[in-house]
């Protein structure tokens, strides 16, 4: 048998549940999930909490469709930050659909953990798992599984162990500036005026604040900044005084 017509068995058998923005929940099957629709929804499951436990479950707020999203891990929330601070992606959304498939060989049944929508229509399914769970049997053929199930759809599958500690340290640094909303308008204006067409170190910078601004405030514009891409700086290398800023224009002309 070849592994196109095991796939697409596959497919024709899988049973697909998730729930709606409006709180209705729906099945159907694989072949006619949507992710744009599904990633609009409520989780399919709630993460559950008990004393003792070993994980440790929360709520996020992602600025990138301003909502609370549930995360079952510590690593789970890693991952989120990531996708919040990613420029491409439009749509997160966590525990987002049930997956099973009855058959005469095997019961399957699985709620990966992310789903996200890209600003090209890509779509990314992750499943988050801690380094030393990724041999055991059982966690390969669920994500193997999984990963087939994606590739018939053309969605990419990730598994996601571990996140660089820099990069993540950097990113809630940087999330200081996640609600520009929030700032006063001449603020961002003179934020993004000092930091020009040019390159710029990231203390000279602050260090621009005019007298008349509130001190928070011009840090934010400047987090602000840099959290949105228009200002570009390396995030693989501790942010410090001496980070330099290039300014995303600089690039465009």
């Amino acid at each position: 048998m070849s592994i196109e017509h095991h796939v697409s068995m596959v497919v024709r058998d899988v049973a697909f549940r998730y729930c709606t923005v409006g709180g209705d929940e729906v099945s159907t099957t694989w072949d006619r999930a949507r992710a744009d629709t599904v990633v609009e929804g409520h989780p399919i499951r709630i993460p559950p909490t008990f004393r003792g436990q070993k994980n440790y479950p929360g709520i996020f707020w992602a600025s990138t469709n301003c909502r609370l999203l549930m995360y079952e891990s510590l690593l789970e929330l890693d991952r989120l930050w990531l996708a919040d601070f990613d420029p491409t992606v439009v749509g997160i959304c966590t525990q987002p659909f049930q997956l099973t498939e009855q058959s005469d060989d095997a019961h399957r049944t699985h709620v990966p953990d992310i789903l996200l929508t890209h600003s090209d229509q890509r779509v990314t399914l992750v499943d988050v798992k801690p380094e030393h769970f990724l041999h055991e049997p059982s966690v390969r053929d669920q994500f193997e599984w999984t990963r087939s199930l994606c590739q018939e759809k053309r969605w990419r599958y990730e598994v996601f162990s571990r996140g660089d500690a820099t990069v993540l340290r950097n990113i809630k640094m940087l999330a200081l500036g996640r609600r520009p909303e929030r700032l006063p308008q001449k603020v961002a204006a003179k934020a993004q005026e000092e930091l020009g067409k040019s390159t710029i170190r990231l203390g000279e910078l602050l260090n621009r604040r005019p007298k008349s601004c509130d001190q928070t405030d011009w840090r934010v514009a400047v987090f602000t900044l840099m959290w949105s891409g228009e200002a570009q700086v390396d995030i693989n290398r501790p942010l410090s005084a001496t980070s330099v800023l290039r300014s995303s224009k600089q690039e465009r002309t």
